[in-house]
């Protein structure tokens, strides 16, 4: 990576504080709000290879006279279940740009295990904004509309092998059940989601808790 790319990099993840840090205190206001739901997705439909469960966001803001439109995406891969967070912010101004960022362009991302992500990227702007939206999508009109737009949670004729993964039926509950924060929550959060996993299996009827 050369010096410009170093410099420019920092200057971005310093932004994404910035911006994560104004929408947790209420100073930086967003609008065009889009949420697209909890979704299983297939990596390749032809080969049945590859999968994950996802959630989106995106919006629009104004800061120090730019016009800024964030994407936004958190998934959990499969059969890995692994969390990534992932996303885009282009900018328009004296100047037009788009900074394209996610927790695994980090080495330390290949470095750990489902498990240890939520402490590796414990401080990461990445992660500070991703948190700083979802308060902001919590209980508003965009995540009402989006879930009520919504019609499925998997694409057809998904192979048994998928759907009978404990994770999948987890993220197709929270899907049912609209609950987009704890969604959030199980990306990196693997204890949390072990608990989420123990009280789904005791709905299905099975033994209380995680396999």
């Amino acid at each position: 990576m050369g010096m410009y790319e170093e410099i420019d990099k920092e200057t971005m993840e310093l932004l994404l504080s910035s911006l994560a840090e104004r929408t947790l205190s209420g100073k930086q206001k967003w609008e065009g709000m889009d949420y697209k739901p909890i979704s299983f997705v297939l990596e390749n439909e032809d080969t049945q290879e590859g999968a994950f469960i996802s959630q989106m966001f995106e919006m629009e803001t104004e800061f120090k006279g730019r016009s800024y439109t964030l994407e936004l995406m958190e998934q959990v891969s499969l059969p890995s279940g692994k969390g990534d967070i992932s996303g885009s912010l282009a900018y328009e101004g004296d100047v037009w740009g788009k900074y394209d960022f996610a927790l695994c362009f980090d080495e330390k991302y290949q470095e750990n295990g489902a498990q240890h992500l939520g402490e590796a990227f414990a401080g990461s702007p990445v992660v500070k904004l991703m948190d700083a939206v979802v308060s902001v999508f919590q209980g508003s009109e965009a995540e009402s509309r989006g879930f009520s737009y919504a019609r499925y949670f998997n694409q057809e004729g998904i192979a048994p092998k998928w759907k009978k993964m404990p994770l999948v039926k987890l993220g197709e509950r929270l899907m049912e059940e609209k609950r987009m924060q704890d969604f959030h929550r199980i990306v990196l959060d693997t204890v949390y989601r072990e608990e989420l996993l123990g009280e789904c299996q005791c709905l299905q009827g099975g033994v209380c808790g995680p396999e």
